[in-house]
């Protein structure tokens, strides 16, 4: 299922924002978020985002559009729905094959890491314990959360084709739950989510905790899809880089749960890229 939220009237668009004649003509971008946060809270944290460029930039308006599942948002990216993406930086490197420009990213990259979690009960200390056992991950594309993992477990020396049980439960709060509820001894996620599920389950995450983690490697990119004007880009990438040195930035930030953008290019996924490559041969990317 499509999740679709549309922006805010124009009387909502910044001061500079002066109407002439008696129609203006106001350029509709669509903005797809990868669904690293349930619906929800991909709103409430983006939204404003998305308000805060329409402030900045005149004459437009952002939609914000992302999908509950990973296998969903991806064929929407690259079917070219979206004029803007915040895809991971798998998806990133993907989308460039289908016409789109990285011209931004999130920061830091040190949260840009996997996690693996689990009950406090089961008593983890050793990657062995997961041999002939079920661990759950939200999507095998996601890059963080499941790839990254994998990775970790496989340098390990687990042999993560034959000696575990792989369970892709399409979500990362899925995931979580997974562990949580015993369907899987353990789950992999990413630091984000795994903070707003802690915040939004109290108790439950009293018995949870996190038992290893994996090397950082480069954050989320924001692209454009070609053709998108030019100018309007630049604008989008600038407004969001910046986006840290305001109060009200900040605050928007803090309600998003990161800590902003900075501008990147496609050579600034060449780790991830060589990370990929090392995948492929140990473990085999997605078909």
């Amino acid at each position: 299922m499509m999740f679709f939220f549309v922006g805010c009237d124009d009387k909502e668009l910044g001061s500079d924002y002066r109407p002439q004649g008696a129609e203006v003509a106001i350029k509709v971008y669509i903005v797809g978020v990868h669904p690293y946060l349930n619906s929800k809270k991909t709103y409430l944290s983006y939204r404003p985002i998305l308000d805060y460029l329409q402030e900045k930039i005149p004459g437009v308006k952002f939609e914000l559009q992302t999908a509950s599942e990973y296998d969903e948002y991806e064929k929407e990216l690259y079917a070219g729905v979206f004029d803007f993406a915040l895809p991971n930086p798998y998806q990133t490197l993907n989308s460039v094959k289908y016409g789109y420009k990285v011209i931004a990213k999130m920061k830091p990259d040190s949260v840009f890491r996997g996690i693996i979690v689990a009950r406090k009960s089961k008593k983890l200390k050793n990657i062995r314990e997961l041999t002939g056992q079920t661990v759950s991950f939200p999507a095998k594309t996601a890059l963080a959360a499941a790839m990254m993992p994998l990775y970790f477990l496989h340098e390990s020396g687990l042999d993560v084709k034959n000696e575990i049980k792989l369970k892709f439960v399409g979500s990362q709060f899925s995931s979580i739950m997974n562990a949580y509820t015993g369907d899987a001894i353990a789950a992999a996620t990413w630091p984000p989510p795994w903070e707003q599920w802690k915040r939004e389950n109290p108790k439950m995450a009293e018995e949870m905790e996190m038992v290893w983690t994996t090397k950082p490697l480069v954050n989320n990119g924001f692209v454009v899809k070609g053709g998108v004007d030019t100018n309007i880009s630049l604008e989008v990438a600038r407004a969001l880089v910046e986006l840290d040195r305001s109060e009200k930035g900040v605050k928007i930030l803090k309600n998003a749960g990161f800590e902003g953008f900075e501008y990147a290019d496609e050579t600034k996924y060449m780790p991830v890229k060589k990370f990929l490559e090392n995948y492929d041969r140990a473990i085999g990317l997605p078909k």
